[in-house]
């Protein structure tokens, strides 16, 4: 009787602990309910933080068509082989500047591309690719000036010799690098338009790679070739 009463007992101090207990216990699933909602919030807000970064890194990056990785600063780039971003932006490339027309307006818009540098099109980034698959075409049919021509430039670019994060000082070794070969494919009033590009462009850095672009296409025959 006694160990039955100790247990009744017992059982009833249990009982009247967990009612005790109870709305102590459903403050606390509160709190923490409000607590996984901040904390749920605070992890949205990082995401959205981070989306916004990652995306001016890829814009900084010059990601050509918006394809992740499609730089040439990318490791995945992969430039020459069949797998790799730089493959997938170069079947985008192609497919874009493949017809006459469309070459023409490119080398022309290079030439003459609007007055604010802010709003140029299109990228530069593109134009390296148009650029780098001009001089890989080059090296077959020999319209890159061979030795000592635009295949070395081709290849400073796989080294990524233009991407450094000062990007004048990229345009300005590119534009060097170019200036340097054109005369091994120019024409006499050709190589008079790029001896002249620097009075032409008045310290317009983008303006003078841009034209300078658009006289290394035409000399090599991308109007009419193509990629």
């Amino acid at each position: 009787k006694i160990e039955d009463d100790g247990i009744l007992k017992s059982t009833f101090h249990t009982q009247q602990a967990q009612v005790h207990l109870t709305p102590f216990l459903f403050h606390k699933a509160i709190i923490s309910k409000k607590l996984l909602m901040k904390a749920a919030l605070f992890a949205f807000i990082l995401i959205v933080i981070q989306f916004d970064i990652t995306g001016a890194l890829s814009m900084n990056a010059g990601e050509i068509y918006n394809i992740p990785g499609g730089s040439w600063r990318s490791p995945t780039w992969n430039w020459g082989y069949a797998q790799g971003t730089g493959h997938d932006c170069a079947m985008i490339c192609r497919e874009r500047y493949n017809s006459q027309k469309d070459r023409t307006e490119l080398v022309e818009v290079l030439w003459e591309p609007c007055k604010d540098d802010k709003i140029r099109k299109p990228p530069f980034e593109e134009v390296k690719l148009v650029l780098g698959l001009t001089w890989q075409r080059g090296r077959w049919d020999g319209s890159d000036g061979g030795i000592g021509g635009y295949g070395d430039v081709l290849e400073y670019m796989a080294e990524c010799r233009y991407e450094t994060e000062d990007d004048q000082t990229n345009a300005i070794q590119l534009v060097t690098d170019m200036k340097e070969r054109f005369h091994l494919i120019a024409s006499e009033a050709a190589a008079e338009k790029m001896k002249n590009l620097d009075h032409f462009c008045d310290g317009d850095v983008d303006l003078m790679r841009r034209k300078c672009a658009a006289l290394v296409l035409s000399e090599m025959g991308f109007v009419k070739t193509g990629l």
